[in-house]
């Protein structure tokens, strides 16, 4: 479990659900201790500073949230939350979202707030809504200058637990063509960013009428969403 801020905000308060039935064949495992079944279930979606269209993938946090619901037997929130990483509020949400196309930009400040909130035990998943790679690296090495990112092998957790990836991300959206990756972004051996790559999977999770992706697709995109919140919260 995170330590940090955290540990006490998400400390549970009220009797954890102990086991929670997966949708596949008579697998069980133990939910993450850091969903609290007394409060809502919310991922937050980051309105970062400059560039990059932060405001994409509108309906891709509401529609995970309930497939969490879904998944783990607690409730869920059905709207999306905006926060800016300056919000004082901030340290209530463990996961962040991020997404956006072309450059993105943290202001001074926004660098310095996100810094803190990986640091205090927090978790950002980054989709690449295609053409943010040079600009995030660049904004990341502000957060982290003392690290980089590095490709996730595909035996990790976050590809095996609960759904089966044995060859990674799933490719959802051609974007440049060949092979997903997925990268993570870690401090003292803790992964605090994930960061999908070259497939899309927060469009993966908007409704079908949007992307008008196959139902095969959606699934897809769905299962590896849920192994990255369950890897968010249980390490």
């Amino acid at each position: 479990m995170r330590r940090g801020v955290f540990c006490v905000v998400f400390a549970v308060s009220t009797t954890i659900l102990m086991f929670f039935s997966l949708r596949t064949p008579a697998q069980s495992i133990p939910p993450p201790a850091r969903i609290d079944t007394g409060d809502l279930f919310v991922i937050a979606q980051i309105h970062y500073g400059g560039g990059g269209d932060w405001y994409e993938d509108k309906t891709s946090m509401p529609r995970l949230q309930q497939r969490i619901a879904k998944e783990f037997g607690v409730t869920a929130a059905k709207d999306r939350k905006i926060m800016k990483l300056t919000d004082d509020d901030i340290y209530s949400f463990p996961i962040l979202f991020m997404t956006g196309h072309g450059n993105v930009l943290f202001k001074p400040e926004e660098v310095v707030a996100l810094r803190r909130y990986l640091d205090r035990g927090g978790f950002l998943w980054v989709s690449d809504d295609y053409g943010i790679d040079e600009s995030l690296r660049r904004e990341m090495r502000k957060v982290i200058p003392e690290t980089g990112f590095v490709e996730i092998p595909f035996d990790n957790p976050i590809y095996n637990v609960p759904y089966k990836f044995p060859n990674g991300l799933p490719k959802i959206h051609e974007h440049a063509g060949g092979a997903p990756h997925g990268y993570g972004l870690y401090l003292d051996e803790r992964m605090v960013v994930f960061y999908d790559f070259n497939t899309d999977i927060g469009d993966g999770l908007e409704s079908p009428g949007i992307h008008k992706d196959p139902p095969e697709k959606q699934e897809q995109a769905f299962k590896m969403a849920v192994n990255i919140i369950y890897y968010a919260l249980s390490h």
